[in-house]
C-alpha cells in the first residue's frame, strides 16, 4: 500500500546519511495519538494507529535505521564498510519489506530490528539497543505475542542492566536515573526474578539520591507491595528493610523528590 498523507500521517522527504538516498517517510501527527492505557513497564495502549509504527526511519536503498530525525541524521561511528559486513541479514530484510510502501506491523518489527544492527554499528549506548528492544517487546504485545514480547522483554532487561552498570553515560533518553532505576525493576519482576525486582523497587523509594519523580515513586511503591508476600522476593537481605514504607513517609518522599 503506497504512503499516503492523512489526518493522523504526514509524509517528509528525508536524505540517507550513509548512502545520500532521497525517500518519503511516514510521522505521525503526536495530538493525534490516544492513549488507552499505561502498563506497569511503561508501554502503553493505544487507540487507533500506534505511533510505534514510525518512530524508525529505515532507508529502503541501504537500509540504514535509527530514530527519526536527530538520530537518524547523525550515523556517529558507523561507516559503509562496516555496515554491509552484514549484507546477508540486510539482503534478506530486503526481500521481505518493502520500506518504501505503507508503515505495517512486520515493517514496524523489521524496522526495530534493523535500528539494533544499524546502533550495534554505531558503537553508541547499549542503553539504545535494550531501548529498541523493549519497543519490540510493546509491538508483539499490541497482537497478544507473548511468547515474542517475553523475549524481546528479556533482551531489553540484558541491554539496558549492561549500561547501567557499565557505562558512564547511558543514553536512557528521557528517562531519568529514577525511572530506568523502576523500569529495571519492573523487567526484572517481569522475567520471574522477584528478589530484584524488590531491590529495584526499594531503591526508587528509599534512595534520596536518584530524586525520582513521583510517578516512579508510586509505580515502584505499588510494585513492592504487590510482591511483599511472595517468598521468592522476600530472601533474606540484611542489608535492606523488607516492608514498604508508611504512607505519611512516602508522601514527604514525594514532595522532596520534585
Amino acid at each position: 500500500m503506497t504512503m499516503q498523507q492523512t489526518q493522523q500521517i504526514w509524509l517528509k522527504e528525508v536524505e540517507c546519511p550513509l548512502c545520500y538516498e532521497e525517500f518519503m517517510t511516514e510521522n505521525i501527527w503526536q495530538g493525534k495519538v490516544a492513549v488507552v492505557e499505561e502498563y506497569p513497564d511503561l508501554g502503553k495502549k493505544y487507540s487507533g494507529l500506534n505511533p510505534l509504527y514510525y518512530s524508525v526511519w529505515v532507508c529502503p536503498n541501504c537500509l540504514y535505521a535509527d530514530l527519526r530525525g536527530d538520530d537518524f541524521e547523525s550515523t556517529g561511528k558507523l561507516n559503509d564498510e562496516s555496515f554491509e559486513n552484514d549484507y546477508n541479514i540486510l539482503k534478506l530484510v530486503k526481500g521481505k519489506v518493502d520500506f518504501t510502501q505503507a508503515r505495517t506491523f512486520p515493517a514496524a518489527i523489521a524496522s526495530y530490528k534493523l535500528a539494533i544492527l544499524t546502533a550495534k554499528h554505531k558503537k553508541k549506548s547499549v542503553a539504545k539497543i535494550g531501548t529498541f528492544n523493549m519497543r519490540l517487546a510493546w509491538l508483539y504485545r499490541s497482537l497478544k505475542k507473548e511468547k515474542q514480547e517475553d523475549k524481546f522483554i528479556a533482551y531489553a532487561l540484558k541491554f539496558y542492566l549492561e549500561a547501567f552498570t557499565t557505562e558512564d553515560e547511558p543514553d536512557f533518553g528521557n528517562m531519568s536515573q529514577g525511572g530506568i532505576t523502576y523500569l529495571l525493576g519492573e523487567l526484572y519482576r517481569r522475567t520471574g526474578d522477584l528478589r530484584q525486582a524488590v531491590n529495584f523497587f526499594q531503591k526508587v523509594v528509599n534512595d534520596k539520591a536518584l530524586n525520582s519523580e513521583p510517578k516512579y515513586m508510586k509505580m515502584a511503591r505499588l510494585g513492592w507491595e504487590s510482591l511483599k508476600d511472595n517468598p521468592k522476593a522476600n530472601e533474606p537481605d540484611p542489608d535492606e528493610e523488607q516492608s514498604p514504607p508508611a504512607e505519611d513517609n512516602a508522601s514527604s518522599d514525594k514532595a522532596s523528590s520534585e
